[in-house]
């Protein structure tokens, strides 16, 4: 054990209250002058030991170049931590989908009813509408032109007259929405409109990803392909 370290340690009042752990500094530094040759058997506890260098403003070389390694390796480290909470976060949300595909091939009946009980059924969502494009009337469909226009997938909380048109009483007023267009047998023709409500004012936010909630939207048209609405004509609109 390198002679500053020991050094710090003995530095410390040996009347210091305990920690956290119950364990005394004066106890660590007993323990250390009994037992020197306890970093050279556990040498990982170096990567959490913060080192004394020279006093300032002198600056060892050696010890700035460490200081700068040691900060690379827990941006590292950081960075790695990051991807493995989005791995599981995506390894979730893969096992969600593929019961919601088990559920939809498992279903005895292919409709707009069934098609929201089970994506109530699957995910964390307060309320589901799924529409038929032809059943809604024209103040719906003025509603929505916008979004219709340019139909991805969109998060937020909606409109006073978007609100009306698809979820009335089954979402609160200041609950938060994900809009998603179920396309037919033609990649540009919209059949369906699939609306996902939350209580939440941010549980569906505008920041999320949408990828997720395309693919429900492409699983909703193959489940409904083949049922009244679902064979609409292309959007031909330049």
């Amino acid at each position: 054990m390198s002679d500053n370290v020991a050094y710090e340690l003995q530095e410390r009042r040996s009347d210091e209250p305990a920690g956290d752990d119950g364990i005394r500094a004066d106890e660590v530094i007993d323990y250390l002058q009994h037992h020197p040759e306890l970093l050279l058997d556990h040498p990982e506890l170096l990567d959490r030991l913060e080192l004394p260098g020279p006093p300032e403003p002198a600056v060892s070389l050696h010890h700035w170049q460490l200081r700068r390694w040691r900060a690379r390796a827990n941006r590292h480290s950081e960075a790695l931590d990051r991807l493995h909470r989005v791995a599981e976060e995506n390894a979730a949300a893969d096992r969600l989908l593929h019961g919601f595909c088990q559920a939809l091939l498992a279903a005895d009946r292919r409709d707009t009813d069934t098609l929201a009980r089970l994506i109530d059924r699957s995910f964390d969502v307060d309320a589901v509408r799924a529409i038929r494009l032809d059943e809604l009337d024209a103040t719906a469909r003025d509603a929505l032109s916008g979004w219709l226009a340019n139909p991805a997938p969109r998060c937020g909380r909606p409109g006073d007259a978007v609100h009306r048109a698809l979820f009335d009483e089954h979402l609160a007023e200041t609950g938060s929405a994900a809009l998603i267009a179920v396309r037919g047998d033609h990649p540009q023709a919209i059949t369906h409109v699939l609306a996902l409500g939350r209580h939440a004012p941010d549980g569906f936010n505008p920041a999320q990803g949408t990828h997720f909630l395309e693919q429900i939207g492409e699983l909703a048209g193959a489940f409904l392909a083949g049922q009244p609405g679902a064979t609409a004509e292309p959007d031909t609109r330049p």
